[in-house]
């Protein structure tokens, strides 16, 4: 059987953050009037992530439909689970979210490699 850490509890243990944060998708478009391509962000979906950074409310999602069954490391973060962007942050209780420690330990362990 796993044995699973609250990851509020883990924040604290690791001095990191547990957010809520939106994911978004660069878009570029090309302007053949202007003969320039723009660049837009459309957002896709709620991420739940242990992160070191205070600061961060977006992250870039470069596969959005594929979806997050497990932990994973992307730019320095730990994304945890998604929900859809039409859930109300304030409705996602992060007391509830839950990590393998095992995973955690090889994270850190490769980590310190």
């Amino acid at each position: 059987m796993n044995n699973h850490i609250k990851a509020k509890d883990l924040a604290k243990q690791l001095g990191l953050y547990l957010k809520v944060v939106t994911s978004v998708k660069a878009f570029d478009n090309y302007n053949s009037f202007f003969n320039i391509y723009d660049q837009s962000d459309e957002p896709c979906r709620r991420i739940v992530v242990l992160t070191p950074y205070g600061d961060l409310e977006e992250v870039y999602d470069e596969n959005p439909d594929e979806a997050i069954t497990s932990p994973k490391l992307v730019d320095g973060s730990l994304w945890l689970e998604e929900y859809p962007l039409t859930t109300n942050p304030k409705n996602i209780s992060l007391d509830e979210v839950c990590i393998d420690e095992n995973l955690i330990k090889s994270l850190i362990d490769s980590n310190d490699k």
